[in-house]
């Protein structure tokens, strides 16, 4: 299936909406972060302080990720921030006019990041289990220059790929050795299960993408990359024009963090708490026929609209999707009450006609 570049997606809210409740970002609540004054105090001994050596990554985060990560990395790379991270990867390995396979949904920032790339882009079927491998081997047959997924919390719909699905795409992709793959896992340790990744089995093609935003704070600014030590030096190249490292001030203070078993504890009751959040929404849905939080409507532009006079903001689907079927798509990240009206004003919307 071939698209052409379309225009930027990301969108404001619609004029004059005074829309009380936003359920449009998947952003961490700052009151359930870990504390970050620990970390700052004291730094001592930080290697290459206020020099302009561009090295990667600092020694101590390198030993901390390298211990954590899904699959034995080659190489790391501290960014500033997952999506710096995600699009200094494409601006460095994705030529203009490239095609690029993208698992569909998928988050709009980076819709937006291969438009800018003029990609052409071919959208991969999903089911509960994640990408569908027929859809991935019909698209391989153009020989992708990338593949873009989210091995674990898909930002869109909330599901994970297990494991089994993983390994049957990677032995599909054996099949087209160019194709680099890269993978964005923006909620690591936000699950009860141990984090995933395509790398076990295709490790040297594999672009790992962490954020370190979402759980540690957005002000830290922190994403990390792994990949071959000839791909982090491809994509260390492309950053020799901007920043060319992330502060290590930052890259200390965020490994800090991580060493500490009391931050842990804190993403632990965080992803407790937000379970309980989605358990609450999941069976107010389920009330009102409704079976996931990627839901089908009639239509999804007069399904916002209405859901906008109730004082309540969600996305439509064709911002984050390049398939036909309309969605509507809403975050619980900030969400702690009014489960059943919010359910029950997202059922009626599903079924607003095209105005």
């Amino acid at each position: 299936m071939f698209l052409s570049p379309r225009p930027v997606r990301r969108t404001a809210s619609l004029s004059g909406e005074n829309v009380s409740l936003n359920l449009t970002s998947y952003t961490p609540d700052p009151a359930r972060l870990p504390c970050l004054y620990d970390a700052f105090e004291d730094l001592k001994s930080i290697p290459n302080l206020n020099t302009y050596d561009d090295e990667t990554i600092s020694p101590i985060l390198r030993t901390i990720c390298s211990a954590n990560w899904p699959y034995p990395a080659e190489d790391f790379m501290a960014t500033n921030g997952a999506y710096s991270a995600l699009f200094d990867t494409m601006q460095a390995l994705i030529p203009p006019g490239s095609t690029v396979a993208v698992q569909d949904p998928t988050p709009i920032r980076i819709l937006d990041i291969l438009d800018y790339l003029s990609a052409s882009i071919f959208p991969l079927q999903s089911d509960a289990d994640g990408i569908v491998p027929a859809s991935l081997a019909q698209v391989l047959t153009r020989n992708p220059t990338a593949l873009y997924l989210q091995p674990n919390i898909n930002a869109i719909t909330g599901q994970r790929m297990p494991r089994a699905r993983l390994r049957e795409l990677a032995q599909i992709l054996r099949t087209s050795s160019s194709t680099r793959i890269i993978e964005d896992d923006a909620f690591p340790w936000f699950s009860a299960v141990p984090a995933e990744s395509i790398g076990v089995w295709l490790g040297p093609r594999v672009i790992h993408v962490r954020s370190l935003s979402k759980i540690l704070g957005p002000d830290l600014r922190l994403g990390i990359v792994s990949a071959s030590s000839m791909i982090i030096r491809e994509i260390q190249a492309y950053r020799s024009f901007g920043p060319a490292w992330t502060s290590r001030l930052l890259q200390t203070a965020a490994a800090r963090l991580l060493a500490n078993e009391k931050t842990h504890q804190t993403i632990q009751d965080n992803y407790l708490h937000h379970q309980e959040q989605r358990h609450e929404m999941v069976s107010a849905l389920h009330r009102n026929g409704i079976d996931s939080f990627w839901i089908p409507v009639l239509n999804d532009d007069a399904a916002c609209s209405y859901l906008a006079s109730q004082n309540i903001r969600v996305s439509a689907g064709h911002q984050c999707s390049l398939l036909t079927a309309p969605h509507i798509r809403f975050s619980i990240s900030h969400l702690a009450r009014d489960f059943d009206r919010i359910a029950s004003a997202i059922q009626q919307a599903s079924r607003k006609p095209v105005p």
